[in-house]
């Protein structure tokens, strides 16, 4: 069947509009997605800072802890943190000389100490405080992806670099913190900074990170600062260092082996 003159000239500019729209719309696209990137989740983003703090795999690392207060006075702790993956992790003190021996053990969401003097492992929570502003959880577990669920409040800079604000909710509750606000940097996902939150809502501490140096062919952060939320002066100062790799056996985590 053959188009009339009039059937042709709307024919025409319905795919001139058509056309308008397409380029319009390839347009928005580009703005909004920029060349070489693409929608990223919110679980993806704190996977990524994840990484831009440790390693993945089994590794083990040193972490000096500088804790500070009131007084200006300052305490050093060091300890050697042995890391199989999220769930089995081995926290050794090695300063100061009388700590020697203390040492924690997580397997999954169970957490024991074991003191030399008892030479029997006592289970203990996450939130407890280790030392200064730092909790078990904060040297213990060192995967936020695997426990929490991640939301973006919004997108806002700090320290004039654009970062993605996100709000995380604990997926289970043997954990050291139910809520976290942290802050990563939009363009290389590193953390730059974080508030951590009580059940109640109550801000407990807030940390900035630092220290951004090559760790294990990557580069990371490698300083954390914590400090109290109510009392500005009392800080802990945690530096990471001396990364490995390394290969362990279960039964190097677990309850038996820690009086060895």
């Amino acid at each position: 069947m053959r188009l009339g003159l009039s059937q042709v000239k709307v024919y025409h500019s319905k795919m001139r509009i058509f056309q308008i729209l397409f380029k319009y719309s390839l347009l928005l696209v580009c703005l909004f997605c920029p060349a070489g990137q693409s929608a990223i989740s919110p679980q993806e983003i704190i996977q990524r800072a994840d990484e831009a703090r440790y390693p993945e795999g089994q590794f083990s690392f040193f972490v000096k802890v500088v804790d500070k207060d009131e007084s200006s006075e300052t305490k050093e702790t060091v300890y050697l943190v042995h890391t199989k993956d999220s769930n089995n992790s081995l926290v050794e003190t090695k300063a100061p000389e009388r700590m020697r021996g203390r040492k924690l053990l997580m397997k999954k969401h169970d957490l024991w100490m074991f003191l030399p003097t008892i030479k029997k492992p006592t289970r203990v929570s996450f939130e407890q405080r280790l030392t200064g502003e730092v909790s078990n959880g904060d040297i213990a577990r060192t995967n936020f992806a695997s426990d929490y669920k991640a939301k973006i409040i919004t997108e806002e800079k700090v320290d004039n670099k654009p970062c993605y604000k996100l709000l995380l909710t604990a997926t289970h509750k043997e954990i050291a913190y139910p809520r976290i606000v942290y802050w990563v940097d939009k363009k290389d996902f590193f953390p730059i900074q974080v508030k951590f939150f009580a059940l109640s809502g109550k801000l407990l501490k807030t940390g900035k990170y630092s220290g951004i140096q090559p760790v294990l062919n990557k580069k990371r952060v490698t300083q954390l600062v914590i400090t109290d939320a109510i009392q500005g002066k009392k800080q802990s100062v945690l530096n990471y260092f001396n990364f490995k790799k390394a290969s362990y056996d279960d039964s190097f985590f677990s309850k038996e082996s820690m009086s060895d």
